[in-house]
């Protein structure tokens, strides 16, 4: 099963000589480094609780086709979530799948090297007025919230994010400073569902570098695998309110990570499927933020901060765009192909004219035999 799954892996290009992390080694082949990976995984996965959804996936994305920003009756029945069944962190790593066996959430731990990076660099950024929950109710709650992200939402290009342009320099020093994680994280999401991965770094990044290519940094995802993070900051008490990421992509996981000194309370909440996830400093969690209402549970203790790594579906309506276009273009000829041309017309006309000549000498040679008849009457 293991050297099948290594084979599709490679295969579908979620792992490359390019992009193995940590490079290719001498005297080694990929097979075996994708297998060595592999296995470390599995190890780091030992005592996986597996979770069942009372919901399916399509369901979820049936009603997730209803009119946007309409969200789910039951978001309204705010005392319904303690009733809910809860997964605390303690648990350890699980994984969520519906009874088609469709993988819907998933919790895996995280290098505590990483998280006291992610901590200390936030320090650094400068101050938002952007707050969650100053537009309606379908936004998060009231607090500091801030988007990195390279999008299509405003017009026909990929650009980046009006406030990753406003914090500059430090914006950009804190993606960089966090890159270990969002690799991480990316790693966890290729051996788990490796066609994600390469629907995320596959077609829809070469476009994105094809069509920023005469500016002076051809644009990039910003957070791994994923084009986007959102930074949320100082969430207290019972601040957040119930919404879906509508402007993700639905076929896409988001990928959750608490981060600071740590919080009391402060639960994921799966609205339609009826659970509540145990999120601490330490852990991961992969979902459909598009597709599934959530929100975060009262926080009893402490200020919860979070990163939140998403994708927008406009970066794939824009390469589907771009694609279509791609084939409507008429491109002109060049002369080699002229050439070319002229050459295949010529080597068809030569037969004809062989026939020709075979015919002209036919005739001639008829004619000198009537005349020869001729002579001897």
């Amino acid at each position: 099963m293991s050297e099948k799954r290594v084979a599709h892996l490679i295969l579908i290009k979620a792992f490359t000589r390019q992009n193995l992390p940590g490079g290719m080694p001498k005297n080694s082949s990929l097979e075996r480094e994708v297998m060595r990976l592999l296995q470390e995984w599995e190890e780091e996965r030992k005592g996986l609780l597996p979770v069942r959804s009372q919901i399916r996936y399509a369901e979820l994305q049936e009603q997730s086709n209803q009119q946007k920003g309409l969200l789910p009756l039951i978001t309204e029945e705010k005392k319904a979530m303690e009733s809910f069944s809860v997964y605390p962190s303690s648990l350890g790593p699980l994984e969520i799948r519906d009874d088609h066996g469709v993988l819907l959430g998933y919790r895996f731990r995280i290098p505590n090297k990483l998280l006291d990076t992610l901590t200390e660099s936030t320090t650094l950024l400068p101050p938002t007025i952007a707050k969650g929950g100053a537009g309606g109710a379908n936004i998060p709650g009231n607090f500091q919230c801030r988007h990195y992200a390279v999008w299509a939402d405003y017009g026909s290009k990929y650009r980046e994010s009006t406030e990753l342009g406003r914090d500059r320099e430090k914006g950009r020093a804190w993606l960089k400073a966090n890159q270990g994680l969002f690799d991480y994280c990316s790693h966890q999401l290729r051996l788990l569902s490796p066609e994600q991965y390469v629907r995320l770094t596959g077609d829809v990044v070469k476009d994105m570098r094809w069509a920023t290519r005469k500016t002076e940094t051809p644009l990039q995802p910003l957070a791994g695998a994923w084009h986007g993070v959102v930074i949320n900051q100082g969430m207290e008490g019972d601040e957040s309110k119930g919404h879906q990421d509508f402007l993700d992509d639905k076929r896409l996981y988001n990928c959750v990570v608490p981060f600071g000194s740590g919080f009391g309370g402060g639960d994921l909440v799966l609205w339609q499927m009826k659970m509540r996830i145990g999120l601490h400093v330490g852990d991961g969690f992969l979902f459909y933020g598009a597709v599934v209402a959530h929100q975060v549970a009262p926080i009893t203790e402490g200020i919860r901060n979070s990163i939140d790594l998403f994708t927008h579906a406009s970066n794939f309506h824009l390469l589907e765009k771009h694609q279509e276009q791609a084939k409507k273009k008429k491109y002109p000829k060049k002369e080699s192909k002229l050439r070319q041309e002229a050459k295949n017309e010529k080597a068809k006309k030569e037969p004809e004219n062989i026939k020709a000549r075979r015919r002209i000498r036919e005739g001639k040679m008829a004619r000198q035999r009537a005349r020869g008849l001729e002579s001897t009457m």
